[in-house]
């Protein structure tokens, strides 16, 4: 949920002060953009993995301070829920094989955090949502010990004026309130940063905003919460609405969800992303902390780091000082799980494919305004590998059309991609294997489940049809191999 802070209740003063400083900081990074040079480097790839942790019954173990404290790891974080932890990747140059190397550092650290763990009778697995939740498993007693988490519950929920409402329909129904942000921890992700030129951003996001309605479909691994059959990818509209503070009432104007695909494509700059987020989204954690620039680095532009860090768009601009300060684009739509190659495979896809499409991309956007694309990505969320979007068609109008049509057309297109832009010919070409492989099977990680279960529940009910798949998902993610050759029961 991003970054640390020291407080957990805040005066009008702060507010004030942190508005001043917010301001301050913004003129900044335009003062940064627009100075030449700045911001160009060797493009970088990092990831961060959010994990489950699970007892013997495969149900949510409360560990994640004990498994923190037991693998001091500075790279390991707490999540919201205490039983979630997150492992952020080292970053490594773009070029080579980059994916090879996050995926042998998160092989690296599951295999020793499982060894970790197992010695308690814990799991420790990559998904989406866990398919065995119940509504017991969330509320205070599961949440974390930590300021901003606490924070950022109280200052929220008074916003609202009430609980969150959780209202999902797909192939099932849910409807349930919630009076912490506990919920939210459901999800777990696989978030990748890919840094870019400050000139190319443009283009970049644009490209990678269209790139993400295909991955996500091929990417979807979170079919199940609270024992109900939603969305292939239900972190989507779980994520949003679990953290939604917006009390609607009485408004002249609605003011944007804080987990967004955007509000349009961007013309030139950045910097738009960073003014819309200052301006259309309220602070919620007006924390000033004492710091200072480290050698070698740019301004640290804390407060609006850390007003960006509690915006969720599902692709995130994001300022580093790293390096003399730095551009990325996050990556936060991907699922965790199933599998590392699996995982892997899917950043691949979302990065070569943004480039393809960079060779026509206004026309793109001309032919698929933003509203579209919009529509898109939740029929792809809502869908995954049976989603039909709007695309254009040869005679240049828009027209709907099976997902993985459009796909199978454009995916021959990316692993060149990949290799214009320095990766490996050898991993170009492995890693569109296994989505190439997935695409013709018609399988991931969120029809895999649906699939199964349907096979279990011939024999046995919900509850413990969803205890035995959650086992075998288990079991094929331990095998390594890629979801697309599971077998189905």
């Amino acid at each position: 949920m991003g970054q640390n802070i020291n407080k957990t209740s805040f005066s009008a003063s702060d507010h004030e002060q942190f508005a001043k400083q917010l301001k301050s900081e913004l003129d900044q990074l335009e003062g940064l953009l627009e100075t030449p040079g700045w911001g160009i480097g060797k493009c970088t790839l990092g990831a961060e993995l959010e994990l489950y942790l699970t007892d013997k019954h495969h149900r949510p173990a409360h560990y994640n301070l004990d498994i923190l404290d037991k693998a001091s790891d500075p790279l390991m974080t707490a999540e919201i829920n205490r039983f979630n932890v997150e492992y952020n990747c080292p970053y490594t140059e773009f070029s080579g094989a980059p994916f090879t190397f996050l995926k042998q550092k998160m092989d690296e650290r599951l295999q020793s955090l499982q060894a970790i763990a197992q010695a308690d009778g814990i799991d420790v697995t990559p998904i989406g949502i866990l398919p065995t939740l119940k509504d017991g498993d969330f509320g205070l007693a599961s949440m974390t010990d930590s300021p901003r988490y606490h924070a950022l519950t109280d200052i929220l929920c008074e916003s609202r004026g009430g609980p969150f409402h959780i209202r999902i329909h797909g192939a099932e129904s849910l409807e349930v309130d919630a009076d912490d942000l506990t919920l939210e921890g459901a999800n777990t992700s696989f978030q990748v940063h890919y840094r870019v030129k400050p000139d190319e951003f443009a283009q970049w996001y644009n490209g990678i905003q269209i790139a993400t309605i295909f991955t996500l479909a091929m990417a979807a691994n979170s079919p199940v919460f609270l024992q109900k059959k939603l969305w292939h990818e239900t972190r989507v509209p779980l994520f949003k609405q679990s953290i939604d503070s917006r009390n609607l009432c009485g408004m002249n104007w609605h003011t944007p969800a804080r987990v967004s695909f955007g509000k349009g494509y961007v013309r030139k700059s950045a910097l738009e992303l960073f003014r819309q987020g200052v301006s259309l989204q309220p602070v919620l954690l007006p924390d000033l902390p004492e710091s200072k620039c480290k050698e070698g680095c740019g301004p640290r532009l804390d407060a609006l780091r850390l007003h960006q860090s509690t915006i969720w768009s599902w692709n995130r601009a994001v300022y580093d000082d790293a390096d003399g300060g730095h551009l990325r684009i996050e990556l936060r739509s991907l699922p965790a799980g199933p599998t590392t190659i699996d995982m892997v495979a899917n950043a691949a896809l979302c990065i070569g494919l943004a480039h393809a499409l960079q060779r026509d991309l206004d026309r793109l956007m001309d032919r698929l305004p933003f509203e579209f694309a919009k529509y898109n990505f939740y029929r792809a969320a809502q869908y995954g590998v049976n989603a039909n979007i709007l695309w254009e068609s040869e005679n240049g109008t828009l027209q709907e059309y099976p997902l993985v049509d459009v796909l199978d057309k454009l995916l021959p297109r990316v692993a060149d991609s990949l290799v214009e832009l320095g990766i490996s010919r050898v991993e170009a070409d492995m890693l569109m294997v296994v989505i190439e492989h997935r695409l013709a099977k018609r399988q991931n990680g969120a029809s895999w489940q649906l699939s199964t279960l349907v096979e279990l529940e011939r024999k046995y009910g919900r509850e413990v049809a969803l205890n035995k798949m959650f086992a075998l998902y288990q079991k094929q993610y331990l095998s390594g191999a890629p979801v697309s050759h599971w077998p189905i029961l």
